[in-house]
């Protein structure tokens, strides 16, 4: 099968924007927190986006493939953001920003999951089918 065009819009701007986060972020830091990020901050957010931009080219090269790791992915580090802005409240709008971001891919994982699309591996669907097909004569 393959992507729809709005995932395929959906992943192309993830990588817009993912480049942009590497570029530039210090200053994306900087209008999300409204501070200029400190030593270990600018190092997690450079780690967050390198993997953020993995995840978008592996997703630009298999569209189809691995979705049920990628929305595990993104729900994984949404909780984890929440859980970020729940217990640091300097970090909290940079957090929730984060985490909403994630929530928002994991949505399109998502909905490209319960389209039917290829679920991790080779094994049985992440979701079952809606009928059965029946088996051949």
């Amino acid at each position: 099968m393959r992507a729809t065009s709005t995932g395929r819009a959906a992943v192309l701007a993830g990588l817009a924007e993912d480049l942009l986060l590497l570029a530039r972020a210090d200053a994306e830091w900087r209008t999300v927190a409204g501070r200029a990020p400190s030593e270990v901050e600018g190092g997690v957010v450079a780690v967050l986006g390198a993997r953020h931009l993995g995840q978008g080219l592996l997703q630009v090269a298999a569209p189809t493939r691995l979705t049920g790791l990628w929305l595990l992915t993104d729900l994984a580090h949404a909780a984890s953001m929440v859980a970020l802005a729940v217990a640091d409240p300097g970090r909290r709008r940079p957090a929730l920003v984060s985490a909403a971001v994630s929530a928002t891919t994991a949505v399109a994982a998502l909905g490209a999951v319960r389209s039917g699309r290829r679920a991790p591996g080779p094994a049985a669907p992440l979701v079952t089918p809606r009928r059965a097909r029946r088996p051949r004569r």
